[in-house]
Formats: C-alpha cells, sequence, structure tokens
C-alpha cells in the first residue's frame, strides 16, 4: 500500500511492535516512565492527522551499554578499510574526506581523495593555491560549492594562523561545515564526544528505534540525534560514530536490509514489526523540473569561447560553453541566432545544430540544445575576466563540469563524423589528425 493510507498502516504496525518490545524490555529503560513502568509510543488520530507524544525513549545504562558492546565488536571485525581511516588523527585528512563524501557515494570519493590529497598535502597548501587549482582536481566529484568552501576555509585558518579546530562548535564556524561534518570530523580526528548523525546513520537508529517520523523534518533529526548521543560511548567516539555509518552502508541499507547479519537485530522495533524496508519515512519528493538550455559552441579559427560561472549557485566558480534558458515552445534556431547577437559577436557562417544532451541533476533534468556557432572574430564580450577564448588543450586544463564536458565531447564526435562522411563522399582517405580546438 502506497501514499499517506499506506504510511498511517506501517505506522500503527510499528506502534503494537513498540508497545510489545518496550513491555518485553521494561528494565531497559530509565526513569521518567509512565506509571505502568514503561513507554508507549503510541500512534493515534487527531484531526485527521498523524500525531506522537513528545517525550522520547530514555535508554537505560544496561541498554545502552548492550548495544555499544555489539556494535563496536561488529564494527572491529568488519570495518571498511577505508584511506582516511588510515589517517584517522590528521584533521586535515578527515575534513577533506568529510567534505567529498557529503550527498556522495563512498566509492566516487575514492576515486578523487587521493589525487586531491597528492595536489594539496597540507592545509597551507590548499590555502595558497589559487580557487581554479583547487577546483580542477575536483572536476566532475560535483556540488562544487564544496570545494570552494574547503579552500575558503582553509584561507581562513591561516590568515589567522590558527589550527584546525578540535570541537564541532568551533568547526560549525568554517564555511561549509554543518552539523555533520563538525562532528564527524572533531569525534574522529580529535574524540570529542559528539554524535555524528548523516542519512546512514539516521536510518539505523530509525529503524532500531521505531521512529516514524520523517528523518529530514526538525522533529525527526532532533529525536534520532538525541537518541545517537544517549548511545555515545566514553571512548572511542569516533570509531563507535563510524560503526554505525559501516552498518546503514554495508547491512541496514535503504532497500532489502541484511537483518540476518546485523548485530543490532534483536534489539530492533522495526524488524519485529516486519517493516525494516519501510523506515524511515520520508516526504514524498516532487517531480524533478525540466530545464531547456540552448548552448553555443562558439568557435573562431582554433579557439572556442568559455565562460567563467558566478562564485555562488550551481557549478559555482566553473568554465562553461555560454547558453540562454529556453522557454517551452519558444524557437529553438531563434534562442541560438540570439545568443549570438547578445555576445555581440558577428557569425561568420550559418548556425550548426550538432544534437541534444541531457544530464541530471539532484533537483533538476537539464535538456540541452547544442549548436555549433563559428563567428568573424574572436574580440571578448564583456565583462573582462569572465570570458575567455581557448584552444582544445587550455580546455583540457580548466576546470569544467561534467555536463560541460559531455557537451563538448558531443560537438567534437559530430565534427568527427561529419568529416568521415565528406571523406568518404569524396572518394578521400582521411587522415588521423590532433585534437581540434572546436567543432
Amino acid at each position: 500500500m502506497t501514499g499517506w493510507h499506506g504510511q498511517a498502516q506501517r505506522r500503527h504496525a510499528l506502534s503494537r511492535a513498540s508497545t510489545r518490545f518496550l513491555q518485553q524490555h521494561a528494565g531497559d529503560f530509565g526513569s521518567g516512565m509512565p506509571p505502568f513502568g514503561f513507554p508507549i509510543r503510541v500512534v493515534f488520530f487527531s484531526g485527521g492527522r498523524l500525531r506522537l507524544p513528545q517525550n522520547d525513549l530514555k535508554l537505560s545504562v544496561g541498554r545502552s551499554e548492550r548495544i555499544r558492546r555489539r556494535l563496536l565488536a561488529w564494527y572491529d571485525r568488519h570495518r571498511r578499510d577505508l584511506p582516511w581511516r588510515r589517517r584517522s588523527t590528521d584533521a586535515y585528512a578527515q575534513w577533506v574526506a568529510e567534505v567529498m563524501l557529503q550527498q556522495t557515494r563512498v566509492e566516487t570519493v575514492l576515486t578523487y581523495y587521493a589525487p586531491f590529497l597528492r595536489r594539496f598535502p597540507t592545509l597551507g597548501a590548499l590555502a595558497r593555491a589559487p580557487l581554479e587549482d583547487v577546483l580542477k582536481p575536483w572536476e566532475g566529484l560535483g556540488y562544487y560549492r564544496r570545494a570552494i568552501n574547503l579552500h575558503r576555509a582553509a584561507g581562513q585558518l591561516r590568515q589567522d594562523g590558527r589550527p584546525i579546530p578540535s570541537t564541532a562548535a568551533e568547526l560549525r564556524k568554517l564555511p561549509g561545515i554543518g552539523t555533520y561534518t563538525a562532528a564527524a570530523v572533531a569525534s574522529i580526528a580529535f574524540g570529542e564526544r559528539v554524535a555524528a548523525v548523516d542519512g546512514n546513520v539516521a536510518r539505523v537508529l530509525a529503524r532500531l528505534f521505531g521512529v516514524t517520523e520523517d528523518a529530514t523534518s526538525a522533529l525527526g533529526r532532533a529525536r534520532l540525534t538525541n537518541l545517537a548521543t544517549q548511545l555515545l560511548p566514553l571512548r572511542r567516539c569516533g570509531d563507535f560514530n563510524q560503526a554505525w555509518m559501516d552498518l546503514g552502508s554495508m547491512i541496514c541499507t535503504p532497500r532489502s536490509p541484511r537483518c540476518g547479519e546485523c548485530p543490532l537485530s534483536r534489539e530492533c522495533v522495526a524488524l519485529r514489526a516486519g517493516q525494516a524496508g519501510s523506515l524511515p519515512l520520508r516526504r514524498q519528493r516532487r517531480p524533478v523540473p525540466v530545464v531547456l538550455t540552448v548552448v553555443g559552441i562558439v568557435v573562431c579559427g582554433e579557439r572556442v569561447l568559455v565562460r567563467r560561472r558566478a562564485p555562488r549557485g550551481l557549478w559555482a566558480g566553473l568554465w562553461e560553453f555560454p547558453g540562454q534558458d529556453g522557454l517551452p515552445g519558444a524557437n529553438e534556431r531563434e534562442t541560438a541566432r540570439g545568443l549570438v547577437r547578445n555576445l555581440g559577436l558577428r557569425r561568420r557562417s550559418a548556425l550548426v545544430r550538432v544534437g541534444e544532451l541531457t544530464h541530471r541533476l539532484t533537483h533538476r533534468l537539464l535538456d540541452f540544445r547544442v549548436y555549433r556557432m563559428p563567428v568573424a572574430s574572436a574580440h571578448d564580450p564583456a565583462s573582462p575576466g569572465v570570458w575567455r577564448w581557448v584552444t582544445a588543450a587550455e580546455l583540457q586544463r580548466l576546470p569544467v563540469c561534467t555536463a560541460h564536458r559531455r557537451l563538448w565531447a558531443l560537438a567534437r564526435a559530430t565534427e568527427v563524423d561529419a568529416t568521415r562522411a565528406h571523406l568518404s563522399g569524396s572518394g578521400r582517405t582521411m587522415r588521423a589528425r590532433g585534437p581540434r580546438a572546436a567543432p
């Protein structure tokens, strides 16, 4: 069952399972309980909406210790061998790793982490580097604002003559460091006793304790963080936080959790209710909007025109080909002609439609319509410093987002196909040539 009624049914099942579990384990919870000796998380209807009591579970010392012991024992046997874990006391290495891991899979980060640290082995090396040099090795990792904030924070610390802060509270004052990243770095590198709750940890805790609030809501996050904080050990807090992360990534996965291999399965409310795969509950996602953009591969001889994006927003600080967002139903070719006119450039020959390409982002789908635009002269449009004429080799060295790398590859491939067709039709043999600047 899906939708609101399906969620209501799952909440009732979890409430019943939670009640049975708490009755059986009444001694595992601390003080502040109702007169009958154990807390019951009852889900009931009020005015047509589901509501839950505001008081949270207070875990007993015995139950908390049992969870800690089982989770750390499992982690010691099954922990993932990740490069940043080999440098657990290096705050800079942990910081870089946690920033890269924001909204990015571990498998992807593994490709970028070591090369980035080879290029910028210390905080000082990162702070001294030009931003463009920092963005280049980040190319393809996405969410480029992370790299900009990392560079900015390194610069601030260098300017102030300060080391990386050792507490989560101080780390949160740096650009680009939120609650989770601060807690992860502080607990792993400095041993601070603070809970780090990311999506993996939230999922495990929601299932373990039958938390039925939306895990992304303020109430849901507060309850899950409260539970994670109660469970923190006196020592090995960094390992404990990473144990939650590994359990969520390896065992308590979003779909088809491997409950039979979970060290905490005997404690799990959602498993008892047969709802382990249904938690945490999340609000329904909105449809992804489609953004239509006409892109110009503007060429003059062996050079192509690119522009640097603004330092904030999508693909901040990266280089791209000029483009114009179009409205549904608008004349595509006329939009392309208007793009050339707006640049103040004079066309040397007719526009050539290269093709189409779609690129999916987290919150939107980009629909590119690509045109080759030969122009008569390579003078810069307005805003010097924003625009640049570059050769193919120079373009390769610039930080460019993945979507526009794909656009460039499409334009180049189309030109090669057209050249082959022309030479085949004329009876000539095409020689292998080096890369040309523009299609």
